[in-house]
């Protein structure tokens, strides 16, 4: 089991979540929404130490370890 953090550029999101390393990220970003629902039907992406997370990979396969932090940003297309 590894914890993460979630952020979100804006700091309306502060989340921690425990999660395995083999776990699917789509499963931890299922988690995050049920918690900030209003974030559904925006255009996401996260990012960890600099890198785009690829959501059908696992922790793992992103590169995601104990206590990493990970980044939620918006796309605006205005």
């Amino acid at each position: 089991m590894i914890s993460i953090k979630f952020i979100s550029v804006n700091q309306e999101i502060n989340f921690n979540i425990a999660a395995k390393n083999t776990d699917k990220f789509s499963k931890l970003e299922t988690i995050l929404y049920e918690k900030y629902p209003k974030y559904v039907d925006s255009e996401n992406f996260f990012l960890v130490n600099g890198n785009k997370i690829n959501r059908h990979r696992s922790l793992q396969d992103n590169k995601i370890k104990n206590n990493d932090v990970i980044t939620l940003q918006i796309e605006n297309f205005d």
